[in-house]
């Protein structure tokens, strides 16, 4: 659950519709300056079901002693691991290209994203330290096999396996900046892990452009609650209109998780909408 708040209100959105959003920039992506995907049926995919295992915490969401609603970022380790473990294999039974992708994004968050968000913690737990152990060693073999696979033929080198990896952080930051945030508006330009608060920022890097060129700095102008210039401009339309659901509910200590489940299923569920244009 990715959880945002203001004085009054909690904005509540699950790990698939977060993952919904980033498939949205995912179909969208690629013009004459920034290459399509490669396979773009794999890489859609990978956007939008990277975080699908959390379904099991998001259908039965908690608070703490404090009665504060648990976010992703406070889930236990023991959990994650999990709920990445389980949503892995989803995508590896649908296609394999994009389930070793989605493996590589989950390992990578424990370090780093493979070291190319340094601002992140990187994870010593025993927890995260064992799913690597678990994951990581799978990838070769996915691989391998995949370069057999005539469908995926020119997909599968070195270089455009780590250009897509770097494509799946991309679409997972632009869709956190999003959801995270609850007025994107307040969000300092430099971003920052501060309690949640700006999250991610608007400024992304590293950003793919096309196979073999340098990568760039994708920059998030906000000019108001719902409106972003994307800097540069990666869509294949000049004005692209997006939308993540969600609930709000009032921003209180829940005196237990039955008031607190209970507020939340009666919450209606909303469209938050953003439109992302170019300079």
């Amino acid at each position: 659950m990715i959880i945002a708040d203001n004085s009054e209100w909690y904005r509540m959105i699950t790990q698939n519709d977060h993952g919904d959003l980033a498939g949205q920039f995912a179909a969208h992506w690629g013009n004459q300056e920034f290459a399509r995907l490669k396979p773009y049926g794999s890489m859609v995919l990978a956007a939008e079901a990277h975080d699908n295992g959390w379904w099991d915490w998001d259908v039965f969401p908690s608070v703490d002693e404090q009665g504060v609603p648990i976010p992703f970022t406070r889930t236990p380790r023991e959990f994650r691991s999990t709920f990445y473990g389980k949503g892995i294999d989803n995508v590896i039974s649908r296609d394999l290209y994009a389930g070793l992708i989605v493996s590589m994004h989950g390992v990578g968050l424990t370090k780093k994203r493979y070291g190319t968000m340094p601002t992140m913690v990187e994870r010593q737990d025993e927890y995260s330290q064992q799913f690597v152990k678990n994951r990581e060693p799978d990838h070769d073999q996915m691989l391998a096999k995949l370069k057999q696979m005539e469908q995926y033929a020119g997909a599968t080198d070195q270089e455009q396996i780590w250009l897509n990896y770097l494509m799946m952080q991309v679409f997972d930051r632009l869709s956190l900046f999003f959801c995270s945030n609850y007025d994107i508006t307040t969000v300092p330009e430099t971003g920052g892990h501060t309690a949640g608060k700006g999250y991610y920022g608007p400024s992304i890097k590293p950003t793919p452009v096309k196979l073999g060129e340098e990568e760039v700095d994708l920059k998030l102008r906000v000019l108001d609650r719902n409106n972003v210039l994307v800097e540069p401009y990666p869509f294949d339309r000049s004005t692209l209109r997006v939308s993540v659901r969600g609930k709000l509910i009032p921003c209180v200590a829940y005196r237990c998780q039955e008031e607190f489940r209970e507020t939340y299923a009666k919450a209606q569920r909303e469209q938050f909408e953003f439109t992302l244009r170019s300079a």
